[in-house]
């Protein structure tokens, strides 16, 4: 319901900036809200100058808002209207980011002869207008390399220029390799490693049968007995 409100406030809001309008009134017992403008824009709604602070875009949307708002005009087609441009207005003045783009464009629309050409705005006449991109290939001056036949392309001696094929060919064996080198390398790795450890496995499974066999021989108390010693010991080197 919130949606579907917001898109007709954003719908009525446009609709109203767009249009040329001579005056709109909305009448109230207590209130009275008059606008005259040739064409409507954020700062002719508001009745503000295009210098205005952000303080007085604040203190004039509090006040118009309160005079338009619906609760106070029911009923009122025309006071809605002028409650949601209003409100678009200060969404857009209150921000300054927002607020110098918007005024970038009301300089660009104020010029006489501006033109739109897809997302340019220009007065130069519709067949002077050519688009160029110096990133692209073909949208770059060739006349830079006209003194550099015969040298190498890449600035490498022997290296010609190649054509796009071979070199995404070239690419794709380079990566083919790499990942053949990378998957040899981890295979070897792994190895080792499981190798070593069977080794001190092997050298830990002889150790552990050696000493239950030195067990059986001597007994627990005299197995008993040589571990205390040795215990002794190691903390006398200790």
């Amino acid at each position: 319901m919130q949606t579907e409100t917001l898109k007709q406030h954003v719908r009525l809001s446009r609709r109203l900036l767009l249009s040329r309008c001579g005056r709109l009134r909305c009448h109230h017992p207590h209130t009275l809200c008059t606008l005259r403008v040739p064409r409507q824009n954020h700062y002719d709604i508001l009745g503000l100058k295009k210098d205005c602070t952000a303080v007085e875009v604040k203190d004039q949307f509090i006040r118009l808002s309160k005079e338009c708002h619906p609760d106070t005009n029911p009923g009122s087609s025309e006071c809605h209207q002028r409650f949601v441009a209003i409100n678009a207005a200060y969404s857009v003045l209150n921000k300054p980011g927002l607020r110098q783009a918007y005024d970038s464009e009301l300089q660009v629309q104020g010029r006489p002869g501006m033109q739109s050409y897809g997302d340019l705005r220009t007065n130069a006449p519709r067949g002077r207008v050519i688009f160029r991109d110096d990133s692209l290939w073909e949208h770059r001056d060739k006349a830079e390399f006209a003194g550099k036949e015969g040298q190498p392309y890449y600035g490498l001696k022997g290296v010609n220029k190649r054509s796009n094929s071979t070199i995404a060919a070239g690419a794709v064996v380079f990566m083919v390799v790499g990942a053949i080198i990378h998957f040899s390398l981890a295979k070897t790795s792994s190895d080792y490693t499981i190798k070593q450890l069977n080794l001190r496995d092997q050298v830990a499974s002889q150790h552990h049968t050696q000493v239950r066999e030195r067990a059986k021989v001597n007994g627990n108390e005299l197995q008993m007995a040589l571990l205390k010693q040795r215990t002794q010991e190691a903390n006398k080197d200790k």
